[in-house]
């Protein structure tokens, strides 16, 4: 692939991370392959309605990789926010996320992916997406995110203090933080689609 010239800027950028799927059968399991990581596990956030299974996702003969949901039950442990205890719970579909989280990360740049978005757009039910995530907080892993998402700010004031949990006011200056500096995971959605005749947001 040859460097990408930016259209506003004319800045010339170096390709540092490509991956074009096209071995077929690779696997995604945790540990499997050296850019992704596939999910095996419950999805408690935003109401999910799905398990995220590493067997779900694979990559086919024509060079792409294909993401599947299907109607299928899964028991899962939960947590009940409300009664702070686990529950039982049965989720009926599973679905697949893969993450780069701790195998690629980088502060700037351009992001390009040809995708194929699934399903009828008159007919809802599916949520694809595309986006980034700080590599402070992990998807899925609630605790990973509280006070750390979905911003990062440099400001020292009330609702950054208390909002975000390495914020500017703070005096810390070691284990790699400077004083006056936030961190935060910011999450940057490329593209989030819910399809179907109902507008939501």
């Amino acid at each position: 692939m040859s460097p990408t010239i930016s259209p506003l800027n004319r800045r010339l950028y170096k390709l540092v991370m490509s991956d074009e799927f096209d071995v077929p059968g690779r696997e995604f399991g945790d540990g499997k392959d050296p850019k992704w990581t596939a999910l095996d596990k419950n999805d408690y956030t935003n109401d999910a309605l799905h398990y995220y299974a590493e067997g779900n996702v694979r990559t086919n003969e024509d060079g792409e990789l294909v993401i599947s949901t299907e109607v299928g039950d899964t028991d899962v442990v939960g947590f009940d926010e409300a009664k702070l205890e686990k529950v039982h719970e049965k989720k009926h579909f599973r679905s697949a996320m893969l993450q780069s989280w701790n195998k690629f990360c980088f502060t700037g740049g351009i992001v390009e992916a040809e995708i194929t978005l699934p399903g009828k757009p008159d007919v809802g039910g599916l949520w694809p997406a595309f986006w980034l995530l700080g590599n402070l907080a992990r998807h899925t892993y609630v605790g990973s995110s509280m006070h750390i998402w979905p911003w990062s700010s440099n400001e020292c004031n009330d609702r950054t203090e208390g909002g975000q949990q390495i914020n500017a006011c703070l005096h810390s200056d070691h284990w790699g933080m400077k004083t006056g500096f936030g961190r935060g995971a910011p999450e940057i959605d490329i593209f989030e689609v819910q399809p179907g005749p109902i507008k939501r947001n």
